[in-house]
């Protein structure tokens, strides 16, 4: 394996997007939306301050940063990691954890992206000012884990090439809908079980306390989208919902396929070939990545979406049985 030093695996070339929205300008000023305007009122009640809330003079464990157990770590148990020393291992810790939080931290800066979009476009003006509170929670989002990227972590990495595939088509796409169900649904619904494993399982208490405070925000962001989303399949015709369809299994494959984290082998002096194949092949590493879908597809079945099609793409990802989970009241 290569030395380790503290390094950034990225492109500083800024990325531009263009995509094109109609403003709405409410005449009337109507809050009857009683399940958006409480989603708003908790925004407000339950905001917090990167700056003064968090410790950040508090020092992360050199070898695990994010206090997460081995078990966790997509190698895991392999004949790879059972051949490394310990400060191999902590390497592997390093690009597994700088390249989770950084994949986060590019989703942030998208959802800030998402979020100005459906404040400028949402017909319903309860769902325009959720919208306009979630600006400030990814703008927080941004903050956090931009410092604890750039100053607690030792490597950085780039968006992956599927996510950022995702997140083009997600921002772009001249339908609000989309863009709504893109963020809110698949790629929060991700980011969501994503922060509440690493709750469940770190045993840093700096880090258990940031990510308890931004897993209350996505999720609120999460019910905002299912809410908001919901209502809207209802009214389409079979032909638009088949549009949504193919995106959510395109999404779905996509998503799968990114939290194999190809990135992070080669820049260890590993062969990527073997490690991916190590990591599909891993009935560790697969039942961690299917988890992750746990909040993501009772969500689709709830807004309608489980159709014959995406049910066939969610028994071949082996996340079906998730559907049978019932949403939180």
């Amino acid at each position: 394996m290569q030395t380790e030093h503290e390094q950034t695996l990225d492109d500083s070339q800024a990325i531009k997007w263009n995509f094109s929205v109609e403003a709405y300008m409410s005449q009337t000023y109507d809050f009857s939306d009683d399940s958006l305007n409480a989603l708003y009122q908790k925004t407000k009640a339950n905001q917090w301050d990167v700056n003064t809330d968090i410790d950040w003079s508090y020092e992360l464990n050199p070898d695990n940063p994010l206090g997460m157990p081995d078990g966790t770590l997509l190698i895991y148990g392999t004949d790879v990691w059972n051949k490394m020393n310990e400060k191999n291992r902590a390497e592997i810790r390093h690009h597994s954890q700088g390249w989770t939080l950084s994949q986060v931290l590019h989703g942030e800066q998208a959802a800030l992206i998402c979020a100005s979009k459906l404040a400028v476009a949402e017909e319903s003006l309860s769902a325009r000012l959720c919208a306009a509170g979630q600006i400030i929670d990814e703008a927080r989002h941004i903050e956090a884990f931009g410092r604890l990227v750039n100053n607690k972590l030792p490597i950085s990495y780039p968006m992956s090439k599927a996510l950022k595939g995702l997140l083009e088509d997600t921002i772009t796409s001249s339908k609000l809908d989309i863009t709504n169900l893109g963020m809110q649904v698949l790629v929060e619904g991700i980011a969501l079980s994503l922060f509440q494993s690493m709750v469940a399982y770190t045993k840093d208490p700096f880090i258990k306390d940031l990510m308890t405070r931004i897993q209350r925000d996505e999720a609120r962001h999460f019910a905002i989208g299912r809410i908001t989303l919901g209502s809207v399949y209802k009214e389409m015709t079979a032909t638009e919902r088949k549009e949504r369809e193919e995106f959510v299994v395109e999404g779905a494959y996509t998503l799968y396929e990114h939290l194999c984290a190809d990135d992070i082998w080669e820049p260890m002096g590993l062969s990527k070939k073997e490690c991916s194949h190590l990591v599909r092949s891993s009935e560790v590493a697969n039942s961690m990545r299917r988890s992750i879908f746990r909040r993501l597809v009772p969500t689709i079945r709830e807004m309608g979406l489980l159709t014959p099609r995406v049910s066939d793409a969610f028994e071949k990802l082996k996340v079906l049985d998730y559907a049978a989970i019932p949403m939180p009241a």
